[in-house]
């Protein structure tokens, strides 16, 4: 037999506090049956919280905190703050399958992830709706990477603040849109499992062997870009991959309503996961003899991974534009 109960919620004493019931059915002997009790202050400074409130057959009790005996406290104590903004974020990018952890302890309220070549921009279109019934009036953002090992060059995310701050005050219901810019630039050199494979005979790039000087055209498969090196060593048990993470904390600060005046403000953070993958390779590497026999000439087969055109600068030397999948010396 089930045994209709209400808790008509908490016993507080302090400001005023309007507390939610909960009905539930128990069945006999049943055990502890974990119950949660909400409610809501309706006005600012401390709730003390004593215990709760029960009606079984419409036979009300008030149980104490202090008259249980497992409850080691007679009660806790709540500071309430008056009343701030409430934001909720989305985002244009998908949301991120990897778990962030940052290592300072912040609360990643959402996130997304995003896949580039190196040296791409990619625009990240931000919406912030005010769902609370405060206005909104001012907003900080900074950002900062998190749990990064690779050499980043500038920063990687830019946005225009005074844009965003053109929208507000920002009423309860209304959404504030902005863009942020996402361009990525890593240090590829160096890389052993790279430069091992390098030699005369070129290697092989997505299964398409590129030689030189002659020009080829190949489109890279989208299953192939986390392992676009093959290795030379038939024997190895391992791939390379070239790609690279890189990750990210968007932190939103934001106030308004009688807790901006007091001083509050409330957090919102959005992580960012961006892979980065490497948007030119040198397929072979060679040497012609120079005028001067302490000298000689270096050739690179250079490859464009990317599905655009770019353009390679070296210094003295005119600028090289390879198209989409092209390769040149």
């Amino acid at each position: 037999m089930k045994h209709p109960a209400i808790l008509e919620g908490l016993l507080v004493t302090g400001v005023e506090f309007e507390s939610l019931p909960a009905a539930l059915s128990l069945p006999a002997e049943s055990g502890l049956y974990p119950v949660t009790l909400v409610g809501v202050p309706h006005t600012a400074g401390q709730i003390s919280v004593n215990g709760y409130q029960t009606s079984v057959f419409g036979v009300s009790s008030d149980c104490l905190l202090e008259s249980l005996p497992a409850v080691k406290t007679n009660g806790c104590t709540v500071e309430v703050v008056p009343a701030l903004p409430r934001l909720q974020i989305t985002t244009s990018l998908p949301r991120s399958a990897h778990t962030l952890l940052p290592s300072s302890g912040d609360e990643v309220s959402s996130s997304a992830s995003v896949q580039l070549f190196n040296g791409e921009l990619q625009q990240l279109t931000i919406k912030l709706e005010n769902i609370g019934t405060e206005l909104l009036e001012t907003l900080e953002i900074s950002a900062k990477t998190i749990n990064n090992k690779e050499k980043l060059y500038g920063d990687f995310l830019s946005w225009n603040l005074e844009e965003l701050l053109a929208q507000f005050p920002l009423e309860s219901g209304k959404i504030a849109v902005f863009t942020v810019n996402i361009q990525v630039k890593l240090d590829f050199s160096c890389q052993e499992n790279l430069l091992q494979d390098l030699n005369d005979d070129g290697i092989s790039i997505a299964g398409l062997p590129l030689s030189s000087p002659f020009r080829q055209n190949g489109k890279l498969r989208s299953e192939t870009k986390s392992t676009i090196f093959n290795s030379a060593d038939t024997n190895s048990k391992s791939e390379y991959s070239p790609i690279k993470t890189l990750e990210a904390i968007l932190n939103f600060k934001y106030s308004g309503g009688p807790g901006h005046i007091d001083g509050y403000y409330r957090n919102l953070s959005l992580g960012l996961h961006v892979d980065v993958e490497p948007s030119v390779f040198f397929t072979r590497v060679s040497t012609l003899p120079a005028t001067s026999t302490r000298q000689c000439h270096l050739l690179l087969d250079v490859f464009n991974s990317t599905e655009h055109e770019l353009t390679i600068s070296a210094k003295n030397n005119e600028d090289l534009i390879l198209h989409a999948g092209e390769c040149q010396r």
